[in-house]
């Protein structure tokens, strides 16, 4: 029972990695992609997202252990979450991250050729 609780948790991770990915595109549209030149208003968002994602993170947690009725709390089930957002962020965020940016430079690369 416990590996398909720790199973359970891990394809949860990767659903959060998911959710990750979809406030990064928000994120890259709204604030770019260069970091080094983030105003506060960006800054402060970027927290709001953080922010965002950490709630969605928990609330879909708690939905699950109540759903699939985990009971107790156990550390494996924290590792497994994690574990799970580890395997999605070094595998599929990364192709994310790259079109993300590949679109970016091409939008602004024709916006700045318009001016």
């Amino acid at each position: 029972m416990q590996f398909y609780i720790f199973m359970v948790c891990m394809f949860t991770g990767i659903i959060s990695g998911v959710v990750y990915d979809v406030l990064y595109i928000v994120r890259c549209a709204l604030c770019g992609v260069n970091k080094s030149a983030y105003t506060v208003k960006d800054k402060i968002f970027l927290a709001v997202c953080d922010f965002l994602y950490c709630l969605v993170f928990a609330a879909g947690f708690v939905f699950i252990s109540v759903l699939f009725e985990f009971g107790d709390f156990r550390l494996f089930m924290l590792i497994g979450c994690a574990l799970g957002a580890l395997i999605y962020l070094k595998s599929f965020h990364i192709i994310v991250a790259f079109f993300v940016h590949k679109v970016y430079n091409i939008v602004t690369t024709k916006k700045e050729q318009r001016n």
